[in-house]
Protein backbone atom coordinates (compact mmCIF):
# COMPACT_ATOMS: atom_id res chain seq x y z
CA UNK A 1 0.00 0.00 0.00
CA UNK A 2 3.07 2.36 1.09
CA UNK A 3 4.26 1.51 -2.63
CA UNK A 4 1.21 2.97 -4.15
CA UNK A 5 1.12 6.21 -1.90
CA UNK A 6 4.54 6.70 -2.95
CA UNK A 7 3.50 6.42 -6.81
CA UNK A 8 0.27 8.47 -6.02
CA UNK A 9 2.73 11.41 -4.66
CA UNK A 10 5.27 10.99 -7.13
CA UNK A 11 2.53 11.52 -9.80
CA UNK A 12 1.08 14.88 -8.14
CA UNK A 13 4.64 16.36 -8.30
CA UNK A 14 5.68 14.99 -11.41
CA UNK A 15 5.78 18.04 -14.40
CA UNK A 16 6.12 15.80 -17.10
CA UNK A 17 3.80 16.13 -20.28
CA UNK A 18 2.11 19.57 -18.75
CA UNK A 19 3.84 21.04 -21.85
CA UNK A 20 2.00 18.62 -24.20
CA UNK A 21 -1.25 18.32 -22.82
CA UNK A 22 -1.29 22.66 -22.72
CA UNK A 23 -0.54 22.55 -26.44
CA UNK A 24 -3.69 20.12 -26.92
CA UNK A 25 -6.02 22.23 -25.37
CA UNK A 26 -4.65 25.51 -27.33
CA UNK A 27 -4.29 23.47 -30.41
CA UNK A 28 -8.39 23.94 -31.39
CA UNK A 29 -7.81 27.52 -30.98
CA UNK A 30 -4.57 27.77 -32.91
CA UNK A 31 -6.37 26.43 -35.81
CA UNK A 32 -9.15 28.12 -35.91
CA UNK A 33 -7.16 31.66 -35.73
CA UNK A 34 -4.98 30.26 -38.59
CA UNK A 35 -8.14 29.23 -40.76
CA UNK A 36 -9.88 32.53 -40.08
CA UNK A 37 -6.81 34.28 -40.85
CA UNK A 38 -6.28 32.52 -44.81
CA UNK A 39 -9.96 33.22 -44.92
CA UNK A 40 -9.99 37.33 -44.36
CA UNK A 41 -6.65 37.32 -46.52
CA UNK A 42 -8.30 35.74 -48.87
CA UNK A 43 -11.79 38.25 -48.49
CA UNK A 44 -9.09 40.85 -48.75
CA UNK A 45 -7.37 39.78 -51.93
CA UNK A 46 -10.72 38.84 -53.05
CA UNK A 47 -11.65 42.64 -53.03
CA UNK A 48 -8.48 44.37 -54.60
CA UNK A 49 -8.64 41.79 -57.62
CA UNK A 50 -13.18 42.71 -57.67
CA UNK A 51 -11.93 46.85 -57.47
CA UNK A 52 -9.18 46.32 -60.23
CA UNK A 53 -12.05 44.23 -62.39
CA UNK A 54 -13.91 47.51 -61.70
CA UNK A 55 -11.29 49.84 -62.52
CA UNK A 56 -9.83 47.79 -65.54
CA UNK A 57 -13.41 47.58 -67.59
CA UNK A 58 -14.03 51.42 -67.34
CA UNK A 59 -10.58 52.50 -68.23
CA UNK A 60 -11.32 49.98 -71.40
CA UNK A 61 -14.33 51.06 -72.51
CA UNK A 62 -13.10 54.58 -72.03
CA UNK A 63 -10.55 54.18 -74.12
CA UNK A 64 -13.03 53.47 -77.19
CA UNK A 65 -13.89 56.11 -79.89
CA UNK A 66 -16.69 53.80 -80.94
CA UNK A 67 -18.28 50.82 -79.71
CA UNK A 68 -19.60 47.69 -80.53
CA UNK A 69 -21.24 44.99 -78.59
CA UNK A 70 -18.70 42.34 -80.33
CA UNK A 71 -15.62 44.83 -79.15
CA UNK A 72 -17.26 45.36 -75.46
CA UNK A 73 -17.47 41.39 -75.47
CA UNK A 74 -13.65 40.98 -76.33
CA UNK A 75 -13.34 43.80 -73.35
CA UNK A 76 -15.08 41.01 -70.70
CA UNK A 77 -12.69 38.54 -72.04
CA UNK A 78 -10.06 40.19 -69.80
CA UNK A 79 -12.08 39.79 -66.74
CA UNK A 80 -10.93 36.51 -66.74
CA UNK A 81 -7.24 37.36 -66.54
CA UNK A 82 -8.34 40.41 -64.10
CA UNK A 83 -10.06 38.26 -61.49
CA UNK A 84 -7.22 35.14 -62.02
CA UNK A 85 -7.20 32.88 -59.41
CA UNK A 86 -10.78 33.63 -58.35
CA UNK A 87 -13.29 32.03 -60.55
CA UNK A 88 -15.48 35.04 -61.85
CA UNK A 89 -17.78 33.20 -64.60
CA UNK A 90 -19.70 31.53 -62.13
CA UNK A 91 -19.77 33.75 -59.02
CA UNK A 92 -19.23 37.37 -60.95
CA UNK A 93 -20.88 39.74 -63.41
CA UNK A 94 -19.75 43.16 -64.92
CA UNK A 95 -21.89 45.40 -65.72
CA UNK A 96 -21.16 48.81 -68.24
CA UNK A 97 -23.35 52.04 -68.75
CA UNK A 98 -23.20 54.69 -70.57
CA UNK A 99 -24.76 57.66 -68.73
CA UNK A 100 -25.26 61.26 -70.15
CA UNK A 101 -27.45 64.48 -69.37
CA UNK A 102 -30.75 64.09 -71.78
CA UNK A 103 -33.32 66.83 -71.15
CA UNK A 104 -31.77 67.91 -67.81
CA UNK A 105 -32.23 64.27 -66.47
CA UNK A 106 -29.59 62.09 -65.92
CA UNK A 107 -30.06 58.63 -68.58
CA UNK A 108 -28.35 55.22 -68.69
CA UNK A 109 -27.69 55.69 -72.71
CA UNK A 110 -27.41 51.86 -72.93
CA UNK A 111 -26.07 48.89 -70.81
CA UNK A 112 -24.63 45.75 -70.92
CA UNK A 113 -23.71 42.59 -68.89
CA UNK A 114 -20.92 40.24 -69.26
CA UNK A 115 -18.10 38.05 -68.16
CA UNK A 116 -20.43 36.05 -65.61
CA UNK A 117 -23.78 34.59 -65.08
CA UNK A 118 -24.56 36.24 -61.47
CA UNK A 119 -27.96 37.89 -61.51
CA UNK A 120 -27.49 41.20 -60.18
CA UNK A 121 -29.35 44.45 -60.46
CA UNK A 122 -27.03 47.77 -61.49
CA UNK A 123 -27.06 50.62 -58.77
CA UNK A 124 -26.65 53.01 -61.91
CA UNK A 125 -29.86 51.94 -63.08
CA UNK A 126 -31.56 50.31 -66.11
CA UNK A 127 -31.04 51.32 -69.72
CA UNK A 128 -33.46 54.41 -70.93
CA UNK A 129 -33.81 55.15 -67.34
CA UNK A 130 -32.89 57.67 -65.07
CA UNK A 131 -29.22 57.20 -63.56
CA UNK A 132 -28.24 57.47 -59.86
CA UNK A 133 -24.17 58.41 -59.30
CA UNK A 134 -22.79 58.22 -56.34
CA UNK A 135 -22.66 61.89 -54.57
CA UNK A 136 -20.58 64.59 -55.51
CA UNK A 137 -20.21 63.04 -59.22
CA UNK A 138 -21.59 65.50 -61.80
CA UNK A 139 -22.17 65.22 -65.63
CA UNK A 140 -22.64 68.70 -67.54
CA UNK A 141 -23.77 69.17 -70.90
CA UNK A 142 -22.56 66.94 -73.57
CA UNK A 143 -20.23 64.55 -71.08
CA UNK A 144 -20.65 61.31 -70.80
CA UNK A 145 -19.93 59.31 -68.06
CA UNK A 146 -18.96 55.11 -68.72
CA UNK A 147 -19.71 52.77 -65.26
CA UNK A 148 -18.48 49.71 -64.43
CA UNK A 149 -19.51 47.85 -62.24
CA UNK A 150 -18.60 44.61 -60.14
CA UNK A 151 -20.40 42.15 -58.33
CA UNK A 152 -18.94 38.76 -56.76
CA UNK A 153 -20.44 36.67 -54.34
CA UNK A 154 -17.43 35.64 -51.81
CA UNK A 155 -17.73 31.98 -50.27
CA UNK A 156 -15.96 31.69 -47.32
CA UNK A 157 -13.44 29.03 -48.27
CA UNK A 158 -13.56 27.30 -44.72
CA UNK A 159 -17.23 27.83 -43.96
CA UNK A 160 -15.72 30.09 -40.82
CA UNK A 161 -18.17 32.77 -39.32
CA UNK A 162 -14.57 35.40 -39.42
CA UNK A 163 -15.69 36.80 -43.05
CA UNK A 164 -19.42 35.70 -43.99
CA UNK A 165 -20.90 34.77 -47.41
CA UNK A 166 -21.08 38.33 -48.98
CA UNK A 167 -21.52 39.97 -52.21
CA UNK A 168 -18.71 42.22 -53.09
CA UNK A 169 -19.42 45.29 -54.91
CA UNK A 170 -17.26 47.53 -56.44
CA UNK A 171 -17.30 50.41 -59.31
CA UNK A 172 -15.38 52.85 -61.25
CA UNK A 173 -16.41 55.74 -63.25
CA UNK A 174 -14.26 57.20 -66.25
CA UNK A 175 -15.08 60.17 -68.93
CA UNK A 176 -14.64 58.66 -72.37
CA UNK A 177 -10.95 59.90 -74.22
CA UNK A 178 -12.00 59.92 -78.19
CA UNK A 179 -15.57 59.91 -78.68
CA UNK A 180 -19.06 60.02 -76.39
CA UNK A 181 -19.99 56.61 -76.70
CA UNK A 182 -23.38 57.34 -76.28
CA UNK A 183 -24.36 54.65 -78.87
CA UNK A 184 -23.54 50.91 -78.33
CA UNK A 185 -23.11 49.52 -82.06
Amino acid sequence: MSALLNKLRHLLHDRQGVAMVEFAAFLPVLVLLLLGGVDLARFIIVNQKMDRVAAGMGDLVAQSQTLTTAQLNDIYAATYYIARPFDFTGNGVVIVSSVSLVGGVLRVNWQSRGSGSLVANSKIGNQGGVATLPSGMTVTGNDTLIAAEVYFNFTSFFGLTVVPNTQIYHSSYFRPRLGSLNTLN
